[in-house]
């Protein structure tokens, strides 16, 4: 009995000899310098996802459950599965075909929404900033894989929430870095202020030369813009309709503009700034034929002069 104890436990160790050599025979044959063909990111994905599968084959196997020499003996005669190794695997498997310029997609997310509004958000922002920003995109893939597969072994738990918390900050960091840049801010040009007027009229009753308190306002509104504009001189032309004669339209034109000029010297305009004049029943502002009454053209028109 002692002797089969020898002879199985001396298979087991040739074969975790064998097995070691073949794995520093693969090392060796991986040490010369490993380049991957394709994009920027297709390349820092291999590098992460090589990173990855590197830490998940070291991760140790899980505890067995019974303690003590028998259990020691179980651990000598059996070899449980470590399913870390199935996640060193599938990393592997990413980061090979990245190494063939290929872009492996994210891992399915789990089924629940905020892991699927992660996934839905890696997928937008590493299509948006993988070509300029590629190793930000690669990054955050990488965190988000990682802690997906990671999740799917008990003795990877611990990295797992790590690259959760990573995904936290890389996700958000590629998002802002793609993010398309707000276009500057369009001046508003104020349009500019309309000009001040530099005619005013004011409107006679058939045959008068009276001012009314909206003719009055009118004058006044003239006086304030010459002040505020500087105009030094202002002109009053008198205006009648076509009804009556040549020489009474004339007498009464000159009447309508010396009662504007009497009103703004009221007012207190300089009585030489201002010239009046009449020009009877021609100049028109409503051309009619002779003889018709009209109340738009009995009018004194005050113009301001700069």
């Amino acid at each position: 009995m002692q002797l089969s104890f020898r002879f199985r436990g001396s298979r087991r160790f040739m074969s975790a000899f064998l097995l070691g050599a073949s794995l520093m025979v693969a090392g060796c044959a991986g040490s010369e310098e490993e380049t991957a063909a394709g994009s920027p990111f297709s390349q820092a994905l291999f590098k992460n996802y090589t990173d990855l599968s590197t830490q998940a084959a070291s991760a140790p196997a899980p505890q067995a459950q019974e303690q003590g020499f028998f259990s020691d003996l179980v651990g000598i005669f059996s070899s449980p599965d470590n399913p870390a190794d199935a996640v060193a695997k599938a990393f592997q498997a990413k980061a090979d075909e990245a190494a063939k310029g290929n872009e492996p997609a994210p891992e399915p997310a789990p089924a629940d929404a905020i892991a699927q509004g992660l996934r839905a958000r890696l997928v937008a922002a590493v299509a948006r900033g993988k070509n300029q920003f590629p190793d930000q995109a690669a990054r955050a893939q990488a965190d988000y894989d990682c802690w997906v597969l990671d999740s799917g072994a008990a003795n990877l738990a611990a990295q797992a929430q790590d690259c959760r918390g990573a995904l936290n900050s890389s996700l958000p960091a590629l998002e802002n870095a793609s993010r398309p840049a707000p276009p500057p801010p369009v001046a508003v040009i104020a349009p500019p202020a309309p000009a001040a007027p530099s005619d005013y009229t004011v409107y006679f009753d058939f045959d008068s030369w009276t001012l009314t308190a909206e003719d009055l306002a009118v004058i006044t509104n003239a006086i304030n813009t010459a002040r505020a504009g500087g105009q030094s001189h202002i002109a009053v032309v008198g205006h009648t309709d076509t009804s009556g004669t040549v020489a009474y339209n004339q007498r009464l034109s000159v009447r309508r503009a010396n009662v504007v000029v009497e009103a703004m010297v009221d007012l207190g305009a300089r009585r030489e700034a201002i010239q009046a004049s009449g020009v009877g029943k021609t100049d028109l502002a409503v051309p009619t034929p002779d003889g018709v009454k009209e109340a738009k053209n009995r009018r004194s028109v005050i113009t301001l002069v700069p």
